[in-house]
């Protein structure tokens, strides 16, 4: 772990300060445990495998120690070791902290920066003294997943053991020398409670979107969250499947699986880039391949190419309620990009889509903020293939997600569909606020939680209602 310094913008780890016997016991014990870090350990998770090396690690100490050291600076000392000889080396220490969003070594003898979730980019005290230890961590996160990184194969895109996302690459197109960049995985994914208390969305969008997922349980909604790289749109993807009912059947397919949905029914699907001797599984594949699985839901990681049009047939052919992230700078830009090579959507097939939702990280007194700044309506037009209805627009000066006064045309469609009067539907988007807002004030952030509140409410309204009346708590 580490501190923060924030008038430096620095992130400084509390590195073990050792003494030249000190030095000279780390060395022989590393040499004596590095035949460990080898040794064949299967059907034991990463962590797992960590642990029995301490053990080793810290008898070993105990052996070759010529003077007693005292604990706290032992286990220091073999973590130390450990981290060297099975892990990710001094960027286990980064590993620890939840707030560190993001890790970026970018070569040898520079400092290894780090992105923080409240203080954005820092440098920190983190360098590497040569190319080779880099490239030793990179072909570590390599063997871990069955894969290979060298020379002739320099670029390398990973799911680490706990989920995070590591990206490689090597010399030659790595011209300072061999760089690793990792996406830490939270170890508790934010809910929607979380994004409201985090002011990303409000309570009366989010209940708006959760009858647009939902779908008053017939006729759910096409669902694409857009945005820059980082905005968070994986995260709000995530946060929206807790409106799922659970009696849905969800497929997932993602370039590294990333999404963890509080999803009884879920069948999880990962591509497999090419590699010697292995055939690729692209998205396309997964995607024709999953529509065959009888889905009640397909969401899709991030669309950028062929499966684009695999999908919209889907949508427009019956297949409702998906959901999926796209890079786009505005609604306008989905529709552009969509319709464009290599996705190729024809024009008249996109009106199958029913909302997207606009995200982005947003520079604020020295920190980083992500918002949903535009919730937008597609509908059908003669004209164009697609008209936009923007219904929520993010003021930057009130921050705050506010409603454009547009009626909304999904809505009144849900209106039809379902037989109940718009006035209806409408109250209905009203007591689902309530819950959020109840929700948020009770601090019910964790996923499970306010799945439970969801299925409950789903299942029985009058019953919540009547419990958030009371006061009472699940």
């Amino acid at each position: 772990m580490g501190r923060v310094v924030p008038e430096k913008h620095q992130y400084l780890v509390e590195l073990p300060t050792l003494s030249p016997s000190e030095m000279k016991l780390l060395r022989r014990v590393r040499e004596a445990a590095a035949p460990l870090g080898e040794r064949d350990m299967q059907g034991l998770s990463h962590e797992q495998r960590r642990q029995v090396l301490l053990f080793h690690v810290l008898e070993t100490i105990d052996q070759l120690a010529e003077q007693e050291i005292e604990p706290e600076k032992k286990h220091r000392l073999a973590k130390l070791i450990v981290s060297d000889i099975a892990g990710y080396g001094l960027l286990d220490f980064l590993m620890e902290d939840e707030e560190i969003e993001e890790i970026m070594v970018i070569g040898p003898m520079k400092p290894v920066y780090v992105f923080h979730r409240k203080h954005g980019m820092l440098e920190t005290n983190v360098v590497f003294r040569s190319a080779e230890e880099i490239e030793r961590i990179a072909k570590r996160i390599a063997r871990n997943v069955g894969r290979e990184i060298n020379e002739h194969s320099p670029l390398l895109d990973a799911r680490l053991s706990d989920g995070s996302r590591a990206n490689a690459t090597l010399s030659p197109p790595a011209v300072d020398g061999p760089t690793i960049t990792i996406r830490k995985f939270l170890s508790r994914p934010l809910s929607i409670v979380d994004l409201l208390k985090y002011n990303t969305l409000t309570p009366e969008a989010a209940a708006f979107l959760w009858l647009m997922v939902e779908g008053g349980g017939a006729w759910a909604k096409n669902l694409l969250i857009a945005g820059g790289a980082g905005s968070g749109k994986t995260t709000t993807l995530n946060a929206l499947c807790s409106f799922i009912p659970d009696r849905e059947r969800v497929i997932t397919i993602e370039d590294t699986a990333e999404l963890q949905l509080p999803v009884r029914h879920v069948v999880r699907f990962e591509v497999r880039p090419p590699a010697a001797g292995v055939e690729e599984i692209d998205m396309d594949t997964l995607l024709k391949n999953c529509l065959r699985m009888r889905p009640d839901r397909i969401i899709i990681g991030e669309v950028r190419g062929r499966e684009a049009m695999t999908l919209f047939t889907a949508m427009n052919t019956g297949h409702g309620g998906s959901l999926a992230t796209l890079h786009a700078n505005s609604a306008r830009e989905c529709i552009t990009r969509l319709s464009s090579a290599p996705m190729n959507v024809p024009k008249n097939m996109l009106a199958a889509l029913d909302l997207i939702i606009m995200q982005a990280r947003l520079p604020k007194e020295g920190a980083t903020i992500r918002r949903v700044t535009e919730i937008t309506e597609v509908r059908r037009s003669s004209e164009s293939g697609v008209a936009l209805n923007t219904l929520y627009k993010w003021e930057p000066v009130k921050d705050r997600l506010l409603p454009t006064g547009t009626p909304s045309a999904l809505m009144q469609e849900l209106s039809r569909q379902l037989g109940v009067p718009l006035k209806e539907l409408t109250g209905e988007v009203e007591r689902r606020k309530l819950l959020l807002e109840y929700l948020m004030q009770r601090e019910v952030r964790d996923m499970g939680k306010v799945r439970e509140w969801v299925e409950r409410y789903l299942s029985d309204p009058e019953e919540v209602l009547e419990d958030m009346l009371k006061g009472s708590a699940l």
